[in-house]
């Protein structure tokens, strides 16, 4: 079987190459282990403006998001499923120090924080807002599952999906192609996430992946909350009082299991976003990659011109990844340069 490219992993690195080369028309199959549990189908998919505790917008970030929001709408299209969904941010200042930052912004029409910023109206009782805090506009999320979901039935249409485990060590590479079993690709595409640390193409990337958690709460008295909240940490809501609540970076595990210290760290995080009791309805965890400073790396392998890397989109990857698609798919097909900082033959050490 001749094809394109062969993508290796199906999350949501791997699924937005995906659409992205298909528009193409390029001939793919894209090969996952078909995991109950990872890092994509656990993640937040949260669509945050303004982050951290300092008053700051990256440049890029409406031209990204403008982006993303047209590529989800028409995947939503395509697909026949929704998965994008816009909802205010609540954002709630977690003491003075904080809230004097954004007090001593410049808010003016010329800002550019100044299109997502409006009047926080929440009711106190139910919300810890002590220190103030403000409503964020442009925010919502995207559920990460139903679009991994949408992608997987898009690519079986097509034939160009399949289950199972690509060992790096099985693919013979040439001149001419990169083998995989009876698969010849023009280029193969890691995308799989933590487990590129074993890849023996990419073992000398600088990874420190680290175990997540997420929680799925019952909070009866947050029935009719709409919106997210963040307070350093995050609660999403699902509707009759359920929420997704997280999230935390623990280092030095890597069973993929969901332990007491996670489900712990959580639900001190969400004791200070709200003062109303919650019952754990579920606990989920999966081990994120990170590569150095939650870096996005991408591009073709320094030696090996027939083997391609797609991985790291980070917290920010339901914004940023599409438009890194964007660019890896021009870089594959049309040799336009990567971002320099992105780009995995300038990132060597």
């Amino acid at each position: 079987m001749k094809i394109d490219y062969l993508i290796v992993g199906q999350g949501l690195a791997g699924s937005l190459l995906a659409w992205k080369l298909m528009a193409r028309g390029k001939r793919i199959l894209v090969v996952d282990r078909d995991e109950e549990i990872t890092s994509s189908k656990v993640a937040a998919g949260l669509v945050t403006p303004l982050s951290g505790s300092r008053p700051n917008i990256s440049p890029a970030f409406e031209n990204r998001l403008l982006s993303a929001k047209k590529f989800y709408w028409e995947a939503e299209e395509i697909s026949g499923a929704r998965f994008f969904h816009h909802l205010a941010i609540i954002k709630l200042f977690r003491d003075r120090v904080e809230s004097t930052r954004w007090s001593s912004c410049d808010l003016s029409k010329e800002s550019p924080l100044n299109p997502y910023l409006a009047p926080l109206t929440i009711e106190p009782k139910h919300l810890h807002s002590e220190y103030g805090g403000f409503e964020m506009k442009g925010g919502g999320w995207l559920n990460v599952p139903v679009f991994l979901e949408a992608t997987r039935q898009h690519l079986l249409e097509r034939a160009s999906y399949a289950i199972g485990n690509v060992n790096a060590d099985e693919i013979e590479v040439s001149e001419k192609c990169a083998r995989w079993r009876n698969i010849e690709a023009t280029k193969i595409i890691f995308a799989e996430g933590w487990r590129a640390g074993g890849n023996r193409f990419f073992d000398w990337l600088e990874m420190n992946n680290a175990l997540g958690d997420i929680l799925e709460v019952k909070i009866p008295e947050l029935s009719e909350l709409t919106k997210i909240v963040n307070r350093g940490a995050w609660l999403l809501p699902l509707g009759n009082g359920r929420f997704r609540t997280g999230s935390n970076y623990r280092h030095g595990t890597s069973s993929g299991l969901p332990e007491e210290e996670g489900r712990i760290q959580i639900s001190e995080k969400l004791e200070t976003i709200t003062p109303h009791p919650y019952e754990v309805i579920d606990h989920q965890c999966a081990i994120r990659p990170i590569i150095r400073r939650s870096q996005i790396f991408c591009g073709v392998h320094p030696s090996e011109e027939k083997v391609a890397f797609f991985n790291g989109l980070g917290s920010k990857g339901v914004v940023n990844g599409p438009w890194y698609a964007d660019r890896m798919v021009a870089h594959l097909e049309d040799k336009a340069p990567l971002p320099p900082e992105a780009d995995i033959r300038g990132n060597l050490v």
